[in-house]
């Protein structure tokens, strides 16, 4: 059995656990409208600061949604004993960290689907219709790396006491970057600093994520079957 076929039935599997519990991607997407909604109500008072911090507020809130995510990656393993029987897998660790890392990316583009269109509307911002592309490519591309960096570090914390925790202490600032990025082409894209090019923060997404894509699974693979 390939590793592609491995990851593939791994992804099948969780995505029908999901689907029958709907446990991650309900509390993800509650709990990133909680967030959206508080935020929305604290610059309500200034609606031109609102604007300007409209980027901050999205990126904020699918980082601390997405994270949500990240920490219960292998919590149904994790629950039933079933960790070694999944790292033994025909596909080995490299298959099994594909999986997660896909499925991650599933639930976080879900949730984005439904908190973006929320958010615009919450801080009252209206996207030019040139900058469609350029928010969805700026969401993409942030979601693929953190799903590869919270996949990793949710796994190899995965049995630390206060996970909950320490994975967001340890993943927030390997992000910094992305975060950035993300932060300016999400601006750009709302139509704040037309004259910058977003070639350049696209380039640093995209980069960051070819890194992280081909030392993640490395990483992985040696520190869960050491």
């Amino acid at each position: 059995m390939s590793a592609l076929r491995a990851a593939f039935l791994i992804l099948r599997k969780d995505l029908l656990v999901e689907l029958r519990t709907r446990e991650v991607l309900a509390t993800m997407v509650l709990f990133a409208l909680l967030v959206v909604v508080i935020f929305a109500f604290a610059f309500n008072i200034d609606q031109d600061a609102t604007q300007a911090v409209a980027p901050g507020i999205l990126w904020v809130t699918l980082v601390f949604a997405g994270n949500l995510g990240t920490s219960r990656v292998f919590e149904g393993e994790r629950a039933h004993g079933a960790m070694v029987g999944l790292m033994l897998t025909p596909g080995g660790p490299v298959a099994v960290y594909l999986a997660k890392v896909v499925g991650v990316l599933v639930f976080m583009l879900v949730m984005e689907i439904v908190i973006v269109p929320l958010t615009l509307m919450f801080v009252g911002i209206t996207l030019p219709p040139e900058g469609i592309g350029v928010l969805a490519l700026a969401l993409f591309l942030g979601s693929v790396g953190f799903a590869l960096i919270g996949t990793l570090f949710g796994a190899m914390l995965g049995d630390a006491r206060m996970r909950e925790l320490l994975v967001p202490l340890v993943v927030y600032p390997v992000v910094v970057p992305l975060l950035i990025a993300g932060v300016k082409l999400t601006g750009l894209a709302f139509g704040q600093g037309l004259a910058e090019d977003p070639a350049d923060w696209l380039t640093m997404m995209v980069g960051f994520d070819l890194i992280f894509a081909g030392l993640a699974p490395w990483v992985f693979a040696r520190v869960m079957v050491e």
